[in-house]
C-alpha cells in the first residue's frame, strides 16, 4: 500500500534534518513543482522559519497541506443509498434495452421511498451533507462512468462491483481533495466495506487522476466543473452566491430579540443590500418577518442556537412569499386551508404569521403525519389540524369549512426554478427525487401534463368552497404552462359553472412592492408575482385569486378585517355619539321618530336658516337650533306669519322675532287614506287668491 500524505511529511522532514544535500535536493524539487504550477514567485524553495506556518496554510500548491474532509464513512454509506435510488441510466443500459430490463427484474434499481426508510441521521447537518454528496455525484455520474471504464477499475477490483454506487460517491470526494487519504474522525465507527473501497481508490489514484486529466484536455476544460452542462454550471454559480434567508418564529420570539442577538455577535443592521458584504444583515422589504444575511454566514446560522431551538427557520425567500400573501387576506377569526403541506415548514410559517389570530389551519397532503406533527411541536404551532383525507375528496358544503376564507395551494410542480435543491430537500422535506432531474438541469417532462391537470383540479376544488374569498396559488416553476395558463383556465371554468354574482378574478399582489420594483419588473409580471432564479433567490410564481362575498354585511366585515390585518386600523372602533337629552326629553317613541325625521330634513334642506335682524348687545339671547325652531312651529296653534322687520321695531326693543320660516303643511287627520308626502317636499302653500276662491266655492 502506498504511503499516505502524513507519512510522506514525516519522511521529508527526516531527510531535511539529516544532510544539507538532501535539503538542497528537495529545495530544487519544490522549485520545479512551483514552476510547473506557474507560481514560482511564491515558491522559491521552502519558506522561511518565521512565516512557515502562514505559507503552508495560504499556499495552494504546498505539498504539506492536507485537504480537509467533511464526510464520514456513515455519510458515505447513506449518500451511496441515495445515489443508488436516483442515479441515471448508464450508457450500457441506454444502448442495450435488454440489459436495462434485466436490471429492473433483478431489483438493482430501487425506489427512492425504499432507500429513504433506511437512512438515519444524527442531526440536520449530517442530513445536509449526505444529500449534498449524493447530488454532487449525480451531476458527475457520466464523467465517472467514462473514468472508471477507461481505467478498468472494476476489472482490477471485481469485489467492488456490488458496491458500484459507493465507489462513485467516494471517487467524487477523493478527486475533490486531490486523492489524499481521508483521516478518520474522532470516535468514528469504521465500516469495513467503505474502508476497502477507500483503499482501492488510493491504490488506483494515479490512473484515475491521469484519466481525469485526459478528459479535461480533450474537452478543453480548465477544471472538472466545466465538464458539466451549461445549465447545471450556471445554477451552481447562483447557488454559491445565494444569501441566507431566515424567518423569525413569532410563536416563540420577536424580530427585535433576534436582531439584538445577531448584533451581540457583531452583525450590523443595514437598510438595503447595496453594501451586502461582511457581517451585515437587513430586513426584507417584501417579507416583514424575514432577515437576510450574506452567503458566507451559512455555517454561522447552521450552528446557531436560535435555529436549533426553532426560534428562527432557514428557508428560501421563494417559499415565504405565499404565506406573506395569506397574512394580508385573513381576519382575526378566519380559518385557512393549506394544500400539499409537505413536511409542514410552510404551514408553521402561516401559523407564525397568525399568532394573534384565533383561526385554525387545516393541513392537507402531509407526506407523513408524524413528521408534520413533530415539526409543529418544534415550532410551537398549536392551531394546526392535520387532515388525513385527500383535498379533492372533501365535501365543500361541509359545515366544518364554514369559517375557511383563504386557501393556500403549494402545487407539486416541476421545481424548475429552484437554485439550491439541497436546502429545499432538507429544510422543506421535499421528495429527494427532484435531485435526479435538477442534477442535469432538466425537469421531468414525462409527468408535466399530469401535474398540470392535477393543479387545475385542486384550484377548482378550492374555489368550490362557499365561504372562500381568496385562493393563493404558488409554484416553484418558471414554466407558463404550470403558472399563468393553469390559473387563467381554472378561473374561467369556475366562473362559467358557478355563475355567481361576484365571480372570481385575479388581483394584483398584496405584498408591499416598491415603485422601483414595479418599474423594473422585479417580481412583478402583470397581476402575478414571478421571480426568476437569480443570485438573490430561487424562482417562484404566486397568484392571488379573490371574489367578493354575496352577503353585503359579510363583505363589509371582511374589508374591516383585512384592513386591520394590514395595520390600517390601529385604534378601536369609534362609538356613535349619544343623542342630545333635549331631543328625547318628555317624548314617546313616535315623537322621537318625528324629531329624527325633522332633523334629517333640516340637514338636507338647501336653504340656509339665518336671522334677518341683529339684536342689541345687552339683550340676553341664545341662538336657537334649527330643530327647536321647527318643533316650535309644529306645536304652536297659530304659526308665526313671517313679515319683514322694520328699523323702528328694533329701536323700540320689541319682543325678538325668530327667523322667518315657511310653515310646514298640516298633517291630514284622515285615517282611512293617509296622504304620503315625499321627504324632499318641504312646504306646500298656495297663493291667496286661489285659497279665497276655494272658500267662496
Amino acid at each position: 500500500m502506498p504511503p499516505t500524505a502524513d507519512n510522506s511529511i514525516v519522511g521529508l522532514r527526516t531527510q531535511v534534518s539529516l544532510t544539507s544535500q538532501s535539503s538542497q535536493l528537495i529545495h530544487g524539487t519544490m522549485k520545479d513543482i512551483a514552476a510547473m504550477s506557474g507560481d514560482a514567485s511564491q515558491h522559491n524553495g521552502f519558506p522561511s522559519s518565521e512565516n512557515c506556518s502562514h505559507e503552508r496554510k495560504s499556499s495552494k500548491y504546498d505539498f504539506f497541506y492536507k485537504e480537509p474532509c467533511l464526510y464520514s464513512q456513515r455519510i458515505y454509506s447513506n449518500a451511496a443509498k441515495v445515489f443508488s435510488s436516483l442515479k441515471h441510466e448508464s450508457r450500457e443500459e441506454l444502448e442495450n434495452p435488454y440489459k436495462r430490463r434485466q436490471q429492473e427484474l433483478n431489483g438493482v434499481q430501487k425506489s427512492s421511498k425504499t432507500a429513504i426508510t433506511d437512512l438515519e441521521f444524527d442531526d440536520d447537518n449530517e442530513k445536509r451533507l449526505t444529500f449534498e454528496l449524493a447530488f454532487e455525484t449525480l451531476k458527475y455520474q457520466r464523467v465517472f462512468e467514462d473514468l472508471l471504464q477507461e481505467c478498468s477499475f472494476f476489472t482490477h477490483f471485481p469485489e467492488c462491483q456490488e458496491d458500484e454506487s459507493l465507489v462513485f460517491v467516494v471517487v467524487w470526494d477523493y478527486q475533490s481533495r486531490k486523492f489524499q487519504q481521508r483521516t478518520p474522525f474522532k470516535e468514528e465507527q469504521l465500516n469495513p466495506i467503505v474502508q476497502s473501497v477507500e483503499e482501492a481508490i488510493i491504490e488506483y489514484k494515479t490512473k484515475l487522476n491521469a484519466s481525469l486529466a485526459r478528459h479535461r484536455i480533450k474537452a478543453m476544460a480548465p477544471s472538472i466543473e466545466y465538464l458539466l452542462p451549461d445549465k447545471v454550471r450556471s445554477k451552481e454559480e447562483i447557488r454559491s452566491k445565494l444569501p441566507v434567508y431566515v424567518w423569525v418564529n413569532q410563536l416563540k420570539t420577536t424580530m427585535e430579540t433576534v436582531i439584538s442577538q445577531f448584533k451581540d455577535d457583531h452583525y450590523t443592521l443595514i437598510n438595503d443590500d447595496d453594501n451586502f458584504d461582511g457581517k451585515v444583515l437587513y430586513v426584507d422589504h417584501h417579507c416583514s418577518d424575514m432577515i437576510v444575511l450574506p452567503a458566507d454566514s451559512r455555517e454561522y446560522i447552521l450552528d446557531h442556537d436560535l435555529l436549533q431551538s426553532g426560534h428562527i427557520v432557514m428557508q428560501d425567500k421563494s417559499s415565504c412569499i405565499a404565506p406573506q400573501s395569506v397574512k394580508y387576506l385573513i381576519g382575526d377569526d378566519d380559518d385557512v386551508i393549506h394544500v400539499n403541506v409537505g413536511s409542514g415548514v410552510t404551514t408553521a410559517h402561516i401559523a407564525s404569521l397568525m399568532n394573534n389570530s384565533s383561526g385554525h389551519i387545516l393541513a392537507f397532503g402531509a407526506i407523513e403525519g408524524s413528521a408534520v406533527q413533530h415539526t409543529m411541536e418544534r415550532f410551537g404551532a398549536k392551531n394546526i389540524k392535520i387532515q388525513t383525507e385527500s383535498f379533492l375528496d372533501i365535501d365543500t358544503d361541509d359545515n366544518k369549512y364554514k369559517n375557511v376564507k383563504v386557501v393556500l395551494v403549494t402545487a407539486d410542480c416541476s421545481k424548475s426554478g429552484i437554485a439550491n435543491p439541497i436546502d429545499f430537500v432538507v429544510n422543506e422535506g421535499e421528495d429527494m427525487k427532484i435531485l435526479k432531474y435538477l442534477s442535469l438541469g432538466e425537469t421531468d417532462d414525462t409527468k408535466l401534463g399530469e401535474m398540470i391537470a392535477n393543479h387545475g383540479k385542486v384550484l377548482r376544488q378550492a374555489m368550490k368552497l362557499s365561504k372562500v374569498q381568496a385562493v393563493v396559488y404558488m409554484t416553484r416553476s418558471v414554466n407558463e404552462s404550470e403558472n399563468e395558463n393553469v390559473v387563467t383556465k381554472a378561473v374561467e371554468q369556475t366562473n362559467m359553472i358557478q355563475q355567481r354574482k361576484f365571480p372570481y378574478r385575479v388581483v394584483p399582489p398584496v405584498l408591499p412592492f416598491t415603485g422601483s420594483d414595479i418599474e423594473k419588473g422585479i417580481g412583478i409580471c402583470g397581476k402575478f408575482i414571478k421571480f426568476q432564479p437569480s443570485e438573490k433567490n430561487s424562482g417562484c410564481f404566486v397568484a392571488v385569486i379573490t371574489r367578493e362575498p354575496e352577503d353585503i354585511k359579510e363583505a363589509n366585515k371582511d374589508i374591516l378585517e383585512r384592513a386591520r390585518a394590514k395595520g390600517l386600523l390601529g385604534g378601536k372602533k369609534k362609538q356613535k355619539k349619544a343623542v342630545e337629552p333635549e331631543v328625547i326629553a318628555n317624548g314617546d317613541a313616535e315623537e322621537g321618530d318625528d324629531e329624527k325625521l325633522l332633523e334629517r330634513r333640516v340637514k338636507r334642506s338647501p336653504r340656509k336658516l339665518r336671522p334677518t335682524q341683529s339684536y342689541p348687545a345687552d339683550f340676553n339671547y341664545s341662538k336657537p337650533s334649527a330643530v327647536s325652531i321647527v318643533k316650535a312651529q309644529i306645536n304652536s296653534a297659530n304659526p308665526i306669519q313671517g313679515h319683514r322687520a322694520t328699523k323702528s321695531s328694533a329701536a323700540i326693543g320689541a319682543r325678538p322675532r325668530v327667523p322667518r320660516l315657511r310653515p310646514l303643511a298640516e298633517p291630514i287627520e284622515k285615517k282611512d287614506k293617509p296622504l304620503k308626502v315625499s321627504e324632499h317636499v318641504k312646504v306646500v302653500k298656495h297663493p291667496a287668491p286661489f285659497s279665497i276662491s276655494v272658500k267662496e266655492a
